[in-house]
């Protein structure tokens, strides 16, 4: 009887143990768990299409979102490292990132997310294409009470200088200009709003290589 007692009490006693190591591997698990699962960024392109703005769009810790780029810009539990095909920008801890390409390429951009509370590191890599063009807008509604598509920019490398004449449509001049970046707020060479209408462009670049480009611009100014 007495053995079979004590057969019974350790039998119990295995038993409890493996619940509790069981337990235990549940709660090491959700502390793994715990830590950073996935980070994502984003981009925008500048007026210049070389130049690009990378930021950090949200660190997941399992189901919860804890990291907001707007608010959290300077919290000190991440560090942010960026590369770009595989070279670290240097002084760039931030979650924003911005960078100017001297050339049109397809670039690999690398997030390294360091979680100091968790001693943790977690990453997120995209494919970027730069593009050297020239993108040309033909409508455009200077101070129309919208605060929205207020100039006529014309986006392209941000390098090589463009020069725009455009003309009303009785043929006269009302703007010139030569820059690499062309922005147009509706106005003349004085100063004076230009009415409402169709004006005629015509756009040359420095490059030998890039054609000539003509069109329309429609300038609006009702208010909505």
């Amino acid at each position: 009887m007495g053995i079979l007692y004590i057969y019974v009490c350790k039998k119990t006693i295995m038993k409890r143990v493996k619940i509790i190591i069981f337990l235990l591997l549940i709660f090491s698990v959700s502390d793994l768990f715990a830590q950073i699962d996935s980070v994502i960024f984003n981009f925008h392109r500048g007026v210049s299409l070389f130049e690009f703005s990378f930021f950090a769009q949200k660190i997941d810790e399992g189901d919860t979102i804890v990291f907001n780029p707007i608010e959290n810009l300077d919290d000190t539990n991440y560090v942010f490292h960026w590369y770009i095909d595989l070279v670290e920008q240097t002084n760039d801890t931030l979650p924003i990132f911005r960078h100017r390409f001297a050339t049109e390429g397809n670039y690999t951009i690398d997030l390294e997310v360091f979680d100091k509370p968790n001693n943790n590191t977690i990453t997120a890599s995209q494919i970027v294409p730069v593009r050297d063009t020239i993108i040309i807008p033909n409508v455009f509604s200077p101070n129309n009470g919208d605060n929205i598509n207020d100039l006529f920019i014309i986006r392209s490398n941000g390098i090589t200088p463009l020069d725009i004449s455009i003309f009303s449509r009785t043929g006269v001049m009302v703007y010139k200009s030569k820059a690499p970046i062309i922005i147009w707020d509706g106005r003349n060479s004085t100063g004076a709003e230009m009415s409402e209408g169709v004006y005629y462009y015509i756009l040359k670049s420095d490059d030998p290589s890039v054609k000539d480009r003509v069109g329309f611009i429609h300038l609006f100014r009702n208010k909505k």
